[in-house]
């Protein structure tokens, strides 16, 4: 059905973002992805040479970090979290 169909287009666009910014992040730089109001305003596509039909998936924000954020302390293992059922 057409709507198995963009759902799956959205789950691999969603794939796709994630590896391009694992892949920006082994080249030493940071992303965030936002799907903040920018995306949805009216002049968006227009000036981004979006085609008419084209949805946006988000916006990438990538660059060179001011400074190397600190790794957060692990919380909790593997063995915490995992419930083995019968």
């Amino acid at each position: 059905a057409a709507d198995d169909s963009s759902r799956e287009d959205y789950a691999a666009c969603c794939c796709a973002v994630q590896n391009l910014c694992l892949s920006l992040h082994a080249e030493g730089l940071g992303t965030k992805w936002t799907t903040g109001p920018v995306n949805f305003d009216p002049m968006f596509g227009p000036t981004a040479g979006i085609p008419d039909g084209e949805r946006v998936v988000g916006t990438i924000w990538f660059g060179k970090p001011a400074k190397d954020p600190t790794t957060p302390k692990k919380k909790l293992s593997v063995d915490d979290v995992l419930i083995l059922h019968d």
